[in-house]
C-alpha cells in the first residue's frame, strides 16, 4: 500500500495501538485518544516557522511542549497499570524506574519517534541518560548547527518529573541532526541541567560531560 495514495484511516487500521475511523477519517489510540501523523517535512516546517517567528522562544516552547506531553502521557500509563487485572494496582511513581520510563517509552516508539535505552548508571547522584536512536525531529532537521530536539528533552524531562514526583529537567548532550550515531539527553535536577548545558556550550563533548558528573 503506496503511503501517498493511502486514507490515514487504511494506514493505521491494522495497527495494535491505533484505530482508523473510516467514517470521519479520523486516527485514535486504543483508548480512545485522538492521534494525527506528521511526516518529516511537516515536522522541518513547523520548527522552521517557530524559530523565525519567535526565536527567542522557540526553543522554550519545544521543551515546554514536550513536558506537557510526557505528563499528559504519563497519567495514561498510570490509568493503565492501576487498572490492568492481574496487576498489582500501584501508582507509576511506586513501579521501578526503569520500568516505568520504559513502559512510558513504548507508546513513543511504536508511534515512530525512534528507539530508547535508559543508562541509570548515575541514579544515585539523581542523574539518568536517555539514548534516542531514529530520532524523528533529527531526521527532519538533519544539517542543523546545533542540538535541534527539545521536544524530547522535554519529554523525558516530564516523564521523570511525573515518577520522581519532583521537578527534573533534560538536556540535549549530542544530536543525530549534527550527525551524530544517536540523540544523548541528560535528565536531572535543574542545577546538574544548567552545568551539563553550559559544559555542552562550551564544545565539552558528551561522553567527558557524563563522566564529569558521575
Amino acid at each position: 500500500m503506496s503511503l501517498r495514495s493511502a486514507k490515514p484511516s487504511d494506514l493505521f487500521s491494522r495497527h495494535p495501538l491505533f484505530q482508523g475511523d473510516a467514517s470521519t477519517g479520523g486516527i485514535r489510540r486504543t483508548d480512545g485518544t485522538r492521534v494525527a501523523p506528521f511526516s518529516g517535512e511537516l515536522l522541518h516546517a513547523l520548527h522552521v516557522a517557530l524559530i523565525e517567528h519567535a526565536a527567542d522562544f522557540a526553543q522554550d516552547a519545544l521543551y515546554r511542549s514536550g513536558y506537557e506531553w510526557a505528563l499528559q502521557e504519563m497519567i495514561q500509563v498510570n490509568t493503565r497499570l492501576q487498572s490492568k487485572p492481574n496487576g498489582t494496582k500501584q501508582p507509576i511513581w511506586q513501579t521501578d524506574v526503569p520500568a516505568a520510563l520504559e513502559l512510558w517509552w513504548t507508546g513513543f516508539a511504536d508511534a515512530g519517534w525512534g528507539s530508547c535505552t535508559f543508562d541509570f548508571a548515575g541514579f544515585e547522584k539523581g542523574i539518568v541518560l536517555a539514548e534516542v536512536k531514529n530520532s524523528a525531529l533529527a531526521a527532519a532537521l538533519a544539517g542543523a548547527e546545533q542540538p535541534m530536539c527539545h521536544l524530547y528533552a522535554g519529554l523525558f524531562a516530564g516523564a521523570m518529573s511525573f515518577r520522581q514526583r519532583a521537578e527534573r529537567h533534560a538536556v540535549e548532550l549530542q544530536c543525530a541532526a549534527l550527525g551524530e550515531p544517536s540523540c544523548l539527553f541528560l535528565i536531572g535536577p535543574g542545577e546538574t541541567i544548567d552545568r551539563a548545558e553550559a559544559w555542552r556550550q562550551q564544545g565539552i563533548a558528551a561522553a567527558e560531560i557524563v563522566r564529569q558528573l558521575r
